[in-house]
């Protein structure tokens, strides 16, 4: 049988550990300095190197060419006996199995006793926050005053775990995540080695895949090779399971138009097709993000839709009809998005972050532009058609429901001036009480000064504006209005003269 890739170019020493600077350079200071601490964390998420540079570290102060040495030699019958896991002072133990009182006494027992074989016995104790609460507490004791030839390296994803008690005793070395670039390069290495053909493409999808853990990169670099012998985009796509970008696309469409056939057609594909739904929604916030960074969506928006598909992504984890629950929380999750996004028909030329659904395009709100204003009425309009498009239902009411007048001051700068009849008294209080957030909300969108006016404007003012509004927000207005039905309103009338 031959041996899996991961474990064939296992780091050797420091030098080849990929990433991780700091553990690395104050553990070899530390060798150099003979300062080796009695117990050691190492935390971090999985396949990030916490237990290869255990080993490395373990064959440092036992190297039998140099004691103590930052560079294990790796040639001598020591640095041989711990790569094949033969050297009888170096101990690793799976606390996932091993996690009860009385498998900790044996190694406290044991730890008493001298190594055979080189100058430190060394446990590497492997997701040790699994060990049960008593299990912890009697090792306790030999953690705070262990012997001085006992080497303890605490490997552990979940330090949140661990005791107070514990974590005091030890020093403690965060293993970060492995970047994309970081990943694709050892990838490169190891292809190069074995003489296989790849293109960067492929590789970066592998790299998105692991999630910043090189051993589930290695591993899934090896299931592609053992399917086609070869790294390309499609083979990996293939092997991997990932989506081509135009069904997350038309998904994501979906979603944010709250296009329910088209998300149960989806789901349906998706289930025939053999992807799995939750890759499908991993990819669609995995789109969005890259959208957020390229400025290509609404922050606001997106950080909402993100919001709604994680906690799908979440149902779906625990549930054994995934399709029906990706349906009905699709349909869900989607009408809460209505007034989020702004969906229209596109004569232009697609862009990287427009996306195809029921034979029309539908883009993601771009972010907020000024429109130019002109001293003519179809400025207001643009105004009150884009607050309510974008779902600002208060502010487009209390403006349609006033009396105004465009008016430019002597230093170019425009003025909405803004006046309300005496039967809309309770519109009038709203407006007053709101009038800082409605005056930078009209600054923002339009470039103008607000400005409230005391005499009534000719301009007539707009009627029946509820009745525009779809049954859901009608709802929601006739709740905020309520809210003052019991708020007295004094309305001075000016006296002729």
């Amino acid at each position: 049988m031959s041996e899996v890739l991961y474990r064939k170019y296992r780091p050797r020493n420091f030098e080849e550990i990929v990433g991780q600077e700091q553990v690395k350079q104050v553990l070899k200071k530390a060798i150099a300095a003979d300062d080796i601490a009695h117990a050691y964390i190492f935390y971090g998420p999985r396949g990030t190197g916490k237990t290869t540079t255990a080993r490395i570290l373990a064959k440092a102060v036992n190297c039998s060419n140099k004691v103590p040495s930052e560079r294990p030699c790796g040639v001598c019958d020591s640095c041989k006996a711990i790569d094949s896991s033969n050297y009888m002072d170096v101990i690793e133990i799976d606390a996932a199995s091993y996690r009860g009182i009385d498998e900790v006494r044996k190694i406290r027992d044991a730890a008493s006793y001298r190594p055979t074989m080189g100058r430190y016995k060394v446990y590497i104790i492997d997701e040790f926050h699994m060990l049960t609460k008593e299990a912890f507490n009697a090792l306790l004791k030999t953690l705070e005053e262990p012997p001085e030839h006992i080497l303890f390296i605490l490997a552990t994803t979940n330090l949140e775990k661990v005791p107070e008690t514990v974590l005091s005793r030890c020093q403690i070395f965060i293993f970060k995540p492995l970047n994309n670039e970081e990943i694709i390069n050892y990838l490169k290495r190891i292809l190069e080695i074995e003489r296989k053909n790849f293109d960067e493409r492929g590789l970066e999808l592998i790299a998105r895949a692991a999630h910043g853990g090189m051993r589930d990169a290695v591993n899934l670099l090896q299931r592609t090779l053992v399917f086609s012998g070869a790294i390309s985009e499609k083979v990996v796509r293939e092997v991997l399971g990932i989506l081509p970008d135009e069904v997350v696309e038309e998904y994501l469409s979906a979603f944010c138009s709250a296009d329910y056939d088209t998300l149960i057609k989806i789901s349906k594909k998706m289930s025939g097709s053999g992807y799995s739904l939750e890759t499908l929604i991993d990819q669609a916030i995995e789109k969005i993000k890259e959208n957020i960074s390229s400025g290509n969506a609404s922050v606001k928006s997106a950080v909402v839709t993100v919001k709604l598909l994680w906690e799908i992504a979440r149902e779906l984890r625990y549930s054994d009809d995934k399709g029906r629950t990706f349906e009905t929380l699709n349909i869900i999750k989607s009408n809460e998005l209505a007034g989020l996004y702004k969906i229209e028909a596109s004569n232009v030329k697609p862009r990287s972050n427009v996306v195809t659904a029921s034979n029309e395009e539908r883009k993601l709100l771009e972010p907020e532009e000024k429109i130019k204003a002109d001293d003519t009425e179809d400025d207001l309009s643009l105004l009150l058609d884009r607050l309510y498009s974008e779902g600002h239902i208060l502010t487009w009411t209390l403006l349609s429901l006033s009396k105004k007048e465009i008016e430019e001051a002597a230093d170019g700068v425009k003025k909405l001036k803004v006046a309300f009849s005496t039967e809309d008294s309770l519109a009038k209080a709203i407006f007053e009480e709101q009038f800082e957030s409605i005056n930078e909300l009209v600054r923002t969108k339009n470039g103008w000064v607000l400005e409230f006016a005391s005499q009534e404007l000719r301009t007539e003012k707009g009627t029946d504006v509820l009745s525009k509004l779809p049954p859901e927000q009608q709802e929601y207005m006739k709740k905020i209005i309520s809210l003052f039905d019991n708020v007295e309103i004094e309305v001075e009338e000016e006296e002729d003269g």
